[in-house]
């Protein structure tokens, strides 16, 4: 068997070694799941339908899952927004370019060809959720889950195939959080009477016959406490991402090694438990992991305003990049500042401006009075996430102090604290070029040159966007195999969710929304499948 790469490097470490007389019992089953997010109970719950038992081991004291956005095409819930009729091809190779062509295609094509029949697969988990026409609608009172589409209708400026950024309005967002709905598959996978759950129980190995086949796992369920878990069919590792091994991330992501995370699972000891486990175990037994440079999650929302279309000056007082781009990477702009910071300046036509702006993930591009908010025809809860902005949310951030507003651009770049004339020269010249209708430096479109220059004026200031997850994982392919060093499947084992490699490189693309999630469950789905196939 090839030598990794990385062997001997002390973020991989090496398996540990279990003296039989710690190993408390054997456990069997036809597939073991690693890992209990949304792609290990959508893996656990494939099996399950099939016929196979199921052992689905989980390092947290229950299941995981979070957010709700699902890029989903095809799917039940498009028909009701008419849109379903996309062309699954270009966006797959929109992903393609968006990602510097460092992943598999084939893993993409996939993807697009199942999303929307797994996402009716998911739920199934809540069969009677709401599914609302406009992204605006207000939901029925007392309903605690629902589906809405983001950013339908569209504004009538937007044109994707003019864009240089493509934005796919193809996304679900289980509002408030999908996790009514994936608790429901749990429940599902439990009622087919074919599981068992061990939570508290992280496993710590992986174990690989002779012939090289994957048989099972250890966990660890007490001080010096083991189990070993018999997989007759095959092993599932769906174990998630490695943003919170620092070791990990230095090695692999070094850039965002000081960036600001956000993580909610943690362990019966409160740790994160995000840290990489899957990785180094699948690595342990041979495995590949994906080629740098792996893809951080960590798109900025931006101010109040959003994070897209106005004009962005360093603390130099200079401009440095074209403002007409998503949150991600304008979150990676930021990333690459010396001190990571920046400033947004607005004026007192954003109203107006907004409706410009691209409708991706961190802009704002619906504006809406207060008296439309509070008359009951609209979701009254509509904020910037949802793409819409409103007078009471700009007052809203100016009290909080999240927003700096002045009737002087002279009175509001000093409390910003850039520097004076600097700062006003470069506002000048972009609204000359505002005026002109031509952006000489950074070739912003003409569209959304939003002057700075009629009063009260608005200041954010931008510092870099919460991590959420870090994309790489161990080789794979589209039916969910890893791969070795040279090259050969791994007989038994399967991966989904942030530990499978060749989904994303490079950046996370917001070329459709939601598209993490769609891709855990997909292959999730997929991996189950396959593993209950022997």
């Amino acid at each position: 068997m090839k030598k990794s790469l990385y062997e001997g490097e002390t973020w991989l470490g090496k398996p540990p070694e279990i003296e039989e007389s710690r190993i408390e019992k054997t456990m069997e089953a036809d597939v073991v799941v690693v890992g209990a997010g949304l792609a290990g109970v959508a893996a656990a719950r494939a099996a399950a339908e099939l016929g196979s038992t199921v052992l689905l081991l989980e390092k947290c004291e229950a299941p995981q899952a979070r957010s709700g956005d699902f890029a989903v095409m095809d799917s039940r819930v498009a028909d009701v927004w008419g849109r379903r009729d996309v062309d699954k091809v270009q966006i797959v190779n929109d992903l393609m370019r968006d990602m510097a062509y460092k992943v598999s295609q084939n893993i993409l094509r996939r993807w697009a060809e199942e999303a929307g029949e797994a996402f009716d697969w998911y739920l199934e988990g809540y069969p009677d959720i709401p599914v609302l026409k406009t992204t605006a609608e207000v939901p029925p009172e007392g309903t605690k889950c629902w589906i809405q589409p983001r950013r339908c209708p569209a504004p009538e400026s937007f044109e994707n195939g003019t864009e240089r950024f493509k934005c796919y309005q193809t996304t679900a967002w289980v509002r408030p959080t999908h996790i009514p709905v994936f608790q429901g598959n749990v429940q599902m996978l439990m009622q087919t009477g074919l599981a068992q759950c061990l939570f508290s129980a992280p496993v710590v190995k992986l174990l690989r016959e002779k012939d090289g086949r994957v048989q099972g796992a250890v966990a660890q369920v007490g001080q010096d406490r083991y189990i070993k878990a018999l997989a007759r069919k095959g092993v599932v590792l769906s174990t998630g991402d490695y943003m919170s091994n620092a070791e990990m991330l230095r090695r692999f992501c070094p850039g965002m090694a000081d960036t600001p995370q956000l993580w909610l699972g943690r362990d019966k000891n409160h740790s994160p438990s995000n840290t990489g486990d899957g990785h180094r175990m699948g690595m342990w037994i041979g495995a590949k992991l994906q080629d740098s440079p792996h893809a951080p999650c960590a798109h900025h929302m931006g101010s109040v305003f959003g994070a897209s279309g106005f004009v962005l000056l360093n603390t130099r007082g200079l401009r440095f990049v074209n403002e007409d781009a998503p949150g991600q990477q304008i979150g990676s702009q930021i990333e690459n500042l010396p001190d990571k910071t920046a400033w947004q300046f607005v004026d007192s036509n954003w109203p107006e401006q907004v409706r410009r702006v691209h409708p991706n993930h961190g802009s704002v591009c619906f504006f809406v009075t207060d008296e439309e908010l509070e008359d009951g025809t609209l979701y009254s809860k509509l904020s910037t996430i949802d793409n819409y902005i409103s007078p009471a949310l700009v007052e809203k951030a100016v009290a909080s102090g999240k927003l700096l507003r002045a009737d002087t651009l002279e009175e509001l770049v000093e409390k910003t604290g850039l520097p004076m004339e600097q700062t006003l020269v470069s506002l000048e010249r972009y609204n000359i070029m505002c005026a002109e209708g031509n952006d000489r430096d950074y070739g912003k479109r003409a569209m959304r040159l939003f002057p700075v220059e009629k009063g009260p004026f608005y200041a954010a200031k931008f510092v870099p966007a919460t991590m959420i997850a870090v994309m790489g994982g161990l080789e794979s392919d589209e039916e969910a195999r890893c791969y070795d060093e040279e090259g050969k499947a791994i007989p038994g084992l399967y991966v989904a969710g942030n530990v499978q490699g060749n989904r994303f490189s490079v950046d996370y693309p917001l070329t459709v929304p939601g598209l993490s999630h769609s891709i855990a469950l997909t292959f999730g789905r997929i991996a189950g499948r396959n593993a209950a196939q022997g």
